[in-house]
């Protein structure tokens, strides 16, 4: 399960790589908020239409790295 964790984390930065710096995601995730949190702020800035498909994104990611 840690791997998994560590594994997300490394998806979490790898997306937040691609954001522009001033956008309420990329400050979400640089803040350390809770990833229920960074979804929603995705959701705002428009890079997802509802924080559901973060949460998909982030399990299929998980499931082809098993």
């Amino acid at each position: 399960m840690e791997q998994n964790s560590s594994r997300l984390v490394d998806l979490i930065m790898e997306f937040r790589d691609m954001l522009p710096t001033d956008c309420a995601t990329a400050q979400a995730i640089d803040q350390g908020e809770p990833w229920e949190r960074v979804a929603l702020r995705a959701m705002e800035d428009g890079y997802i239409e509802v924080a559901d498909q973060f949460n998909n994104f982030v399990e299929i990611c998980l499931r082809r790295e098993a």
